[in-house]
């Protein structure tokens, strides 16, 4: 397995930072988005995995995250995310012809998530051959006061590129130890998040919602059952919404937010392969 870091011009020229883990001769490619305060080297252990089953895995770095550009949190606008995946598949598919090595899939967690559907409903499916989600960002683990809401209307208005605490904590993203450790141990992962990319949020997960009907492509949903980031009742909902012919639900009943970082995470992987195995 070798691996190249490279960059990409996203949505206003800003500098994007990627990487892929490849093999020889492999059987196709996922592209993943990482959910907030992340960045792609977390997904390292994720690749290792996918490679050894021949999968190609390419990883990128939101604007403000990782060693993308940007200030951590903040976002001008939420579709600028979403543009900036619309950019980077395109260089994938024209520049570095990913589809003549085998199916491209979309790989997506949390936030990410939210933003790969949305880039699905505004730009079709991009030449994916589907989508794998990983507790994708459809409804929050907790009510949102409107007085929050509010507050970061205001905020967003006059203080737009004011960062606070994102309130993620890692206890509640794993059981493992080890993986906790590592997550306090990481300088490049972040705690902030600005109001632009929460109400950002707010808006997104219900236009996204709202226009399930529009996915077409096979989807994989991964769920957690001690989920206290994301909505797992809204995400099953959102699947029942699907209109795609090949849809595929697999929860996991004790896991926490990050499934592939879980105790359940062999688990979740030999699903995903089984899912992959259609493609091929």
């Amino acid at each position: 397995m070798k691996r190249f870091e490279t960059t990409f011009n996203g949505t206003k020229g800003t500098e994007l930072f990627y990487q892929t883990w490849q093999v020889p001769n492999p059987v196709g490619t996922l592209v993943v988005t990482h959910g907030l305060a992340e960045h792609s080297e977390c997904y390292h252990d994720f690749a290792l995995v996918m490679t050894k089953a021949k999968w190609n895995v390419v990883g990128w770095d939101m604007r403000g995250h990782g060693r993308s550009e940007g200030k951590r949190g903040y976002v001008e606008d939420f579709g600028d995310y979403v543009s900036d995946l619309r950019l980077l598949s395109e260089h994938l598919f024209e520049q570095e012809k990913l589809a003549a090595k085998g199916p491209v899939v979309c790989f997506a967690h949390s936030m990410g998530g939210l933003i790969a559907l949305r880039a699905m409903v505004n730009f079709g499916d991009m030449g994916y051959r589907a989508m794998a989600l990983s507790a994708p960002l459809l409804g929050v683990g907790v009510d949102v006061p409107k007085a929050k809401e509010k507050i970061a209307q205001w905020a967003g208005r006059w203080l737009p590129k004011l960062t606070l605490y994102n309130e993620i904590r890692y206890e509640d993203l794993s059981r493992d130890e080890e993986v906790l450790k590592a997550y306090e141990r990481d300088p490049l992962r972040h705690d902030k998040i600005s109001p632009h990319v929460f109400l950002g949020m707010l808006e997104n997960m219900q236009v996204v919602i709202g226009e399930a009907g529009q996915i077409q492509i096979p989807v994989l949903l991964q769920l957690s059952g001690h989920d206290k980031i994301v909505s797992t009742p809204v995400a099953e909902n959102f699947f029942e919404l699907l209109s795609t012919p090949k849809k595929y639900l697999q929860i996991y009943p004790d896991s926490y937010h990050e499934i592939y970082n879980d105790l359940d995470k062999d688990l979740a992987f030999r699903h995903l392969k089984e899912f992959l195995s259609e493609l091929v």
